[in-house]
C-alpha cells in the first residue's frame, strides 16, 4: 500500500508532515472536471466506439504546448462528420450473427422421460456449434472460439406430448453489438518555422495543457500527467490507493522511412511536481516514452525516469536508430504511473521535437517565449466591480507589472516586449513599446517591465462604449528575429470589470481545508468605495478526503462577514447553513453563495465562514498569486495569517445592475430537493421544488465520495434503498448534460 499522501502539512499546532491536528491543510486535487465531461460519462446502454482518423505528418515536428494541439474525443454520433462505419457483433456462428443469439458454455440437454414401469430417462446432449466470441471492450475487437450449446434444455414427457423448451434465464453468451463509428481528422493547421503543417499532434486528450501547475517551464504552457482521467475525474476513484498506468499522450502517425544515418533525435524537457500535486516521491511513479514499430504492431519502452523531487526541467535527448522504428506509421508516446486516485503524482512535459541531422548535444531552441500567464494588470485584485472602477480608474490600475521571456536560444537575442489593450465593445487600441532586451540574456529569463499607469503610458481602460460590465482584450507580446514558434510570444488576459472581487487567476492547484469544527476562515479586501454585499462566490474541488474522512460536501458552514478581526466584529452572518457545492461542468467553475439578505459595506471586510464541523472542505487554492497576508483563520485564541502563499478561490459579489454570471447560461446554485422519507429504509422519493423534467439522472455519493447509485428518475421518481448500507449520503440531481440542478442529504437506516 502506498504511503498516505492526503496531509501534504499542517502548520498551526506545529505539528509534523503527516499528522491530524486541529489546524489548516493543504492538500492535492481530486478532479478537474472538463468540460462535457458529464456527457462523456453518459451511458444509454447503446456500445459505440468512435474510430478517430488522422493526417500522417512528416518531421520536423514540435510542440510546446503554447496552445492546445490534442484531439478531442468527444465527438456524438450526431455530430458533423461523424458516420457509422459498420457493427461488430459480440457472437459469431459459421461467419452469421444474428440479435437473438444466446449460448451455454456447458451442455445443455433433450431429456426423454417414458412413464412406463419401470420409468426410463433418456438425456441426450444437444447439438453444439463453435461460437466466435469477440471480444468488444477493446478495438479492434479480439476473438476467442468456444463450443457452445443452445440456451435451453428440452424436456419431452411421453405420457404428455408435445415437448416442453425450458429457457436458462442467464445464458453464458448474449449477443451484443458495437457500432462503430468513423470520425474524419480534425483539420486545421500550425505554423512551425512559418510553415503551415496540420495542427492535431496527439492523438488524445488524457494530460491537461495548462500554464499554471509547473514551475519556470522553457515556455508558457506545459502538458500535465496525473492521475486523472480525460475526463478530469479520476482513473479509479473508489480505490483511494490504486496505482498504475494513467495518462498517455501518443502522436499522430508519422512517416519516419529515413535511414539510421540521417541521425534522428526526440528531445523534450520534463519536470516533477511543479504547483501541484503531491509531495511524495515514490519510485513506481514514473514517466515514460515508448516507441511504436509499424511492423511489429507493437511499442517499446525508450526512456524511463522515476518520480523525483521538485528541480528545474530538464532536457532529454533520445536518438531512433533501429530500423524496426524508421517505417511509414512510426509514433511515440509519453505514459506516466500514478496513483489513479486523484491528481497525484505530477509531470510537466515541454518542447517536445523530432527532426532529422541532430546530434546528442543538439540542445539550441531558436526561440524566446513567455514563461508564465499572466492574470490581471489591475493594482492588487485581478477583478474588481465596474462602478468602482469607474469610481477611480487610476487607483485601481497597477503602477506596472514585471512578466519574464525566455531566451532558449544559446546565443544573445534582441527582443523587443510591449503590451496591447482594447475594450471588447469598441473604443481605443493601445499598442505600446515597453523595452528591449539586456546583453548577456542567452539562455536565460529575462524579466521585462511593462507600465501601465505611470510613465510614459499612464493607460487606464477606457469604458466608454460599457456600461456597468466591461471586458477588456490584454495581450503581451515579444518579439525576436528569427523565432522558430510565434504562438508562445504572446500572452492574452481577459480583465473583466462585473460586480466581484477577486485576488485569484481562476486556477486551483491546490485545495485549502479548516479541519476543525468552530474553525473561521477570514479573507479581507479592502474596498474602493462603499457598496452592497450580496454574496460570496466560491470554487471547492470535488476532493475526496483520504478514507476514513468524511467527503467534503458533507461540511458545513455559516456565510460570514466580519468588519473587524482585531477585535472581532461579526457583520453579517447567514441564519441558514452552507455545504460545499461543486460544478461538473468546467474547470474553476465557481458556485455562488448568496447572503441571507445584502449589506452595505465599505473599507476593510472580511467574507469567509465558522465551520460548523471539522470537515476538510477543499476550497480552490491558487499558488500563482500570493496573497497570503490577506487570509486569516482561527482555530484556537487569536485570527493568525495562513503558512501558506497563495489565494483563496473566494470573491465577494456586489448588487449590480448587470451581472454576466447571470446573463451567461452558466449553472447557477442549485435549487432544492425534496426526500422523503428521510430517513430512509427501503425506498426514498425525490422532488425538486421546481418541478421534475425529463432527462434527469441522481447519483448517491457516499462519505468516501463513492457513487453507489447512478441511474435515470423515472415517472414515479423512486429510488430503492434496499441494498444501499446504513449511513449518511448526499444525493445529486443531475440534467442530460450533467449539470446539478439539486443537491440534498439522505441518511440510510434499515
Amino acid at each position: 500500500m502506498k504511503q498516505s499522501r492526503t496531509w501534504m502539512a499542517i502548520v498551526a499546532c506545529g505539528v509534523g508532515l503527516g499528522a491530524m491536528a486541529q489546524g489548516e491543510v493543504l492538500q492535492a486535487l481530486s478532479a478537474r472536471p472538463v468540460e462535457g465531461a458529464a456527457r462523456m460519462k453518459s451511458d444509454d446502454g447503446v456500445h459505440r466506439y468512435f474510430n478517430y482518423l488522422f493526417d500522417t505528418l512528416r518531421i520536423p515536428l514540435m510542440d510546446d504546448f503554447s496552445i492546445d494541439r490534442t484531439r478531442k474525443r468527444n465527438v456524438t454520433e450526431d455530430d458533423p462528420g461523424v458516420s457509422l462505419d459498420h457493427t461488430r457483433y459480440h457472437l459469431e456462428v459459421g461467419g452469421v450473427s444474428t440479435p437473438g443469439m444466446r449460448y451455454m458454455t456447458d451442455t445443455t440437454y433433450h431429456t426423454v422421460i417414458d412413464a412406463s414401469d419401470p420409468p426410463v430417462t433418456v438425456r441426450t446432449p444437444l447439438p453444439s456449434v463453435l461460437v466466435t466470441v469477440w471480444d468488444l471492450s477493446v478495438y479492434p475487437p479480439t476473438s476467442t472460439v468456444v463450443e457452445g450449446w443452445p440456451a435451453y434444455n428440452i424436456r419431452d414427457s411421453l405420457s404428455a406430448p408435445p415437448p416442453d423448451t425450458i429457457h436458462i434465464p442467464t445464458p453464458s453468451l448474449v449477443q451484443d453489438s458495437l457500432l462503430v463509428y468513423a470520425v474524419p481528422p480534425a483539420g486545421g493547421t500550425y505554423m512551425m518555422n512559418n510553415v503551415p503543417t496540420p495542427l492535431i499532434l496527439w492523438q488524445e486528450d488524457d494530460v491537461y495543457i495548462n500554464g499554471t501547475y509547473p514551475v519556470d517551464p522553457p515556455t508558457i504552457g506545459v502538458a500535465t500527467f496525473d492521475g486523472l482521467a480525460r475526463t478530469g475525474y479520476p482513473y479509479d476513484f473508489e480505490n483511494y490507493t490504486s496505482h498504475g498506468r494513467a495518462d498517455k499522450l501518443t502522436s499522430v502517425p508519422i512517416d519516419l522511412e529515413y535511414p539510421a544515418s540521417d541521425s534522428i533525435y526526440l528531445s523534450f524537457f520534463y519536470q516533477a511536481k511543479g504547483l501541484s500535486g503531491d509531495t511524495f516521491p515514490q519510485v513506481i511513479d514514473s514517466l515514460l516514452l515508448e516507441f511504436y514499430a509499424p511492423d511489429e504492431h507493437t511499442w517499446y519502452r525508450s526512456w524511463g525516469i522515476p518520480y523525483v523531487d521538485q528541480a528545474p526541467f530538464q532536457q532529454v535527448l533520445v536518438p531512433i536508430t533501429q530500423t524496426r522504428f524508421l517505417k511509414p506509421g512510426f509514433q511515440f508516446r509519453f505514459v506516466n504511473y500514478a496513483t489513479l486516485s486523484g491528481s497525484f503524482d505530477h509531470w510537466h512535459l515541454d518542447y517536445v521535437r523530432l527532426g532529422r541531422q541532430r546530434t546528442y548535444n543538439d540542445v539550441r531552441i531558436v526561440d524566446v517565449a513567455w514563461v508564465m500567464p499572466e492574470a490581471s494588470i489591475l493594482q492588487t485584485y485581478t477583478a474588481i466591480p465596474f462602478n468602482q472602477f469607474q469610481a477611480a480608474p487610476g487607483s485601481a490600475m497597477a503602477l506596472q507589472v514585471n512578466e519574464r521571456i525566455r531566451n532558449l536560444d544559446i546565443n544573445d537575442r534582441l527582443i523587443e516586449y510591449g503590451m496591447t489593450a482594447v475594450n471588447e465593445e469598441g473604443g481605443p487600441f493601445i499598442d505600446v513599446v515597453n523595452g528591449v532586451s539586456p546583453n548577456g540574456n542567452a539562455a536565460s529569463i529575462i524579466s521585462s517591465t511593462h507600465p501601465i499607469n505611470s510613465a510614459p503610458n499612464f493607460f487606464v481602460f477606457d469604458n466608454t462604449a460599457s456600461s456597468d460590465v466591461a471586458f477588456h482584450d490584454v495581450r503581451f507580446l515579444a518579439e525576436a528575429t528569427p523565432d522558430i514558434n510565434l504562438y508562445n510570444d504572446t500572452m492574452r488576459l481577459t480583465q473583466e470589470l462585473s460586480n466581484y472581487y477577486a485576488y485569484d487567476d481562476g486556477s486551483a492547484e491546490m485545495g485549502y481545508s479548516l479541519n476543525s469544527a468552530g474553525a473561521k476562515l477570514a479573507y479581507r479586501f479592502d474596498l474602493v468605495g462603499p457598496d452592497s454585499l450580496r454574496a460570496v462566490r466560491m470554487y471547492f474541488n470535488p476532493i475526496a478526503n483520504q478514507p476514513p474522512d468524511p467527503g467534503p460536501w458533507q461540511g458545513s458552514f455559516l456565510l460570514t462577514v466580519w468588519s473587524s478581526l482585531s477585535p472581532e466584529v461579526i457583520q453579517h452572518q447567514n441564519f441558514s447553513f452552507s455545504s460545499p457545492e461543486y460544478r461538473m461542468d468546467g474547470i474553476g467553475k465557481f458556485v455562488e453563495y448568496p447572503l441571507d439578505s445584502a449589506i452595505r459595506v465599505e473599507g476593510t471586510i472580511y467574507v469567509g465562514w465558522v465551520q460548523t464541523n471539522p470537515v476538510k472542505m477543499n476550497l480552490g487554492f491558487d499558488r500563482n498569486r500570493n496573497n497570503r497576508t490577506r487570509i486569516f483563520y482561527k482555530t484556537t485564541g487569536s485570527f493568525q495569517n495562513t503558512s501558506f502563499n497563495g489565494s483563496l478561490m473566494m470573491r465577494p459579489v456586489m448588487v449590480a445592475a448587470e451581472d454576466p454570471w447571470a446573463g451567461s447560461g452558466e449553472e447557477q446554485h442549485p435549487g432544492r430537493l425534496l426526500i422523503f422519507p428521510n430517513p430512509a429504509t427501503d425506498a426514498v422519493r425525490i422532488a425538486l421544488a421546481d418541478g421534475l423534467v425529463a432527462g434527469l439522472r441522481v447519483e448517491c455519493i457516499d462519505a468516501t465520495g463513492r457513487i453507489v447509485r447512478n441511474e435515470r428518475l423515472n415517472g414515479t421518481a423512486m429510488m430503492r434503498t434496499t441494498d444501499v448500507a446504513n449511513g449518511l449520503y448526499v444525493l445529486r440531481v443531475l440534467d442530460q448534460d450533467g449539470r446539478l440542478q439539486a443537491q440534498g442529504r439522505m441518511v440510510v437506516q434499515h
